[in-house]
């Protein structure tokens, strides 16, 4: 009998121990987690200029804009970054991720903001070679701050959108951050339900509606300078009246500064006025020209370029751009019912053509040049006078393959003076 009670108290055991083994399989199956690290993983530290794998002791990347990552007694992950334009973490797996199978669930983080100045930060996953879909976590951040430990639910919808194939991952967590300041995180994985998690959702905005959706430019960077920016314009809307108006993002604002010179040479004899907000995207011009910056104001032309800005930070697709584009000459028509229109071509960017945001603008190209009526809207592309014959975008022109310069600026004035001329009469 004793025989038999031990064996039968044998069989339990081994039953208890394969359904917790069953159990827990399950529950790996329903998460994958990147911190604590169980799987064969790297941490790499980024900033602009430099990329290195951490280690676990403490890293410290850069000199005056500084990336440190670190493990406190915790074995928290923790993140810190020093007047920084753009710092990050990366989590790599040597395995791929699927991550199809959280599309109903989300990412959760358990972390604690210990300092966030002036800061902004955003979540990341790369769906490929140049692809990447992000969720800006900056004003959460901020209510965070000094709270001790919470969590943070980020939904997949936003960030992983309807086309994507998120079935074979290597980078399924990047967190990007720009000013100061320093985040500790204790847990961080992917989880397949919404559902039972105890978490604050983080709200994000409808990736297919966003470019369309009229609202001021609240990038950490912007917060001190694009309103009152905005404000000075339309003063000057209001007392000014120009034949001639440019608007656009930074390449645009650009004419105030590296371009100066280049614009009273080719267009100091038109009264102008240059309506260029640095990181603007089309829902920024949108909210700009419903809150006065045309207003009272009658010119012959308008010069309009925007869009890459909407490539470069979310990426968006280029057939919502280009409804975003068309909703600024819609708002336009509304607007300035008189007046001419000079849509340019989004400029080239990165140095060669295969480069993924480059091959966004194109395509947003190949739309927006069909929104030219030959009456009102005319369309322009100087695309070529930038690049070399092969295609290549040369730092001579754009030195951080991007903004132009002096030169860059002159060849953009060169290429357009005899439609201005032309259009403004």
């Amino acid at each position: 009998m004793k025989i038999i009670a031990q064996s039968a108290i044998a069989i339990t055991s081994l039953l208890a121990s394969l359904v917790s083994a069953h159990s827990a399989s399950d529950s790996a199956q329903n998460q994958l987690q990147l911190w604590p690290a169980v799987h064969e993983q790297t941490v790499n530290a980024h900033n602009h200029d430099d990329v290195q794998p951490w280690h676990g002791d403490v890293l410290n990347l850069g000199d005056e804009r500084k990336t440190i990552l670190s493990k406190n007694q915790n074995g928290d992950l923790v993140f810190e970054f020093e007047n920084a334009w753009w710092s990050a973490f990366s989590i790599n797996l040597k395995q791929p991720a699927n991550l199809e199978k959280f599309r109903r669930g989300g990412l959760l983080l358990n972390l604690s903001v210990e300092s966030f100045q002036e800061a902004g930060m955003d979540i990341t996953w790369q769906c490929g070679p140049g692809c990447e879909r992000k969720a800006s976590a900056t004003q959460q951040m901020g209510a965070f701050l000094g709270a001790g430990t919470q969590s943070l639910l980020v939904p997949s919808s936003c960030f992983i959108r309807d086309t994507d194939n998120a079935g074979y991952v290597k980078t399924p967590l990047r967190i990007g951050a720009g000013g100061t300041g320093k985040v500790a995180f204790s847990g961080i994985k992917w989880v397949d339900s919404l559902n039972e998690v105890k978490a604050t959702v983080l709200e994000c905005p409808n990736y297919k509606t966003v470019a369309l959706e009229p609202a001021p430019l609240t990038e950490h960077w912007a917060l001190s300078w694009w309103m009152p920016r905005h404000e000075v314009k339309v003063k000057l809307a209001q007392t000014t009246d120009p034949e001639l108006v440019f608007i656009g993002d930074s390449i645009t604002e650009g004419w105030e500064n590296a371009g100066a010179g280049v614009f009273e040479k080719y267009f100091g004899q038109y009264e102008t006025l240059t309506l260029g907000f640095g990181g603007d995207r089309t829902e920024n011009v949108l909210w700009r020209l419903n809150h006065g910056e045309v207003d009272n104001i009658d010119p012959k032309l308008v010069v309009l370029m925007i869009g890459t800005n909407n490539t470069g930070h979310r990426q968006d697709s280029p057939a919502l751009v280009a409804e975003g584009i068309k909703a600024i000459l819609d708002k336009l028509q509304q607007k300035l019912p008189n007046t001419k229109v000079l849509l340019h071509a989004i400029f080239p960017r990165s140095a060669t053509a295969d480069n993924h945001l480059r091959e966004i603008n194109s395509l947003i190209n190949a739309r927006i040049r069909n929104f030219a009526d030959g009456e009102r809207v005319f369309f322009k592309d100087i695309n070529s006078e930038f690049l070399t014959e092969d295609g290549v975008l040369t730092e001579k022109v754009m030195p951080d393959l991007l903004h132009p310069e002096e030169y860059g600026y002159s060849l953009w004035a060169e290429a357009i003076k005899d439609d201005i001329k032309r259009l403004v009469k």
